[in-house]
């Protein structure tokens, strides 16, 4: 009995944060409006503080070592924590979304415009690169 438990433990942490649903974008070009809605799931899972959503947005190369999938949990969390502080503000407001023109062909960028009460105004957003591995992904240190 004790075996299977151990197998069945096993089984679901080496499991644990294998979804990648959010790398290999399926975007035609770098002006998409797919970009805006992922950088919208990935912005509301740090709001959330959702790490298993945002892992879905990690390539497999930082995590397929159990280190890999603690340092980028550590920094995940990290990140979450830092954008909770306006995001979670009752008076955060996203005034503009929209895709930047002025990027390089295999380069995407989200721009948001958002405040958060009456003088604090943040320019913010999510950038997008396409790999040759793994097709168009988040570039997670600048979302």
């Amino acid at each position: 009995m004790k075996l299977i438990a151990l197998f069945g433990f096993m089984l679901v942490s080496s499991s644990a944060f294998a979804d990648e649903s959010n790398v290999n974008l399926p975007a035609t070009d770098n002006q998409d409006p797919l970009f805006i809605k992922k950088c919208q799931e990935f912005r509301q899972a740090k709001a959330d503080k959702d790490i298993d959503k945002m892992m879905s947005f990690v390539q497999k190369q930082f995590k397929d070592t159990e280190d890999k999938k603690k340092r980028a949990i550590a920094y995940l969390s990290k990140e979450a924590e830092k954008f909770q502080k306006y995001a979670q503000n009752p008076d955060f407001e996203i005034t503009s979304i929209k895709m930047s023109t002025e990027t390089k062909p295999l380069f995407a960028q989200v721009r948001i415009k958002a405040k958060y009460g009456e003088k604090k105004f943040l320019s913010d957003g999510c950038g997008f690169e396409y790999t040759k591995e793994d097709g168009w992904i988040i570039i997670v240190t600048s979302s």
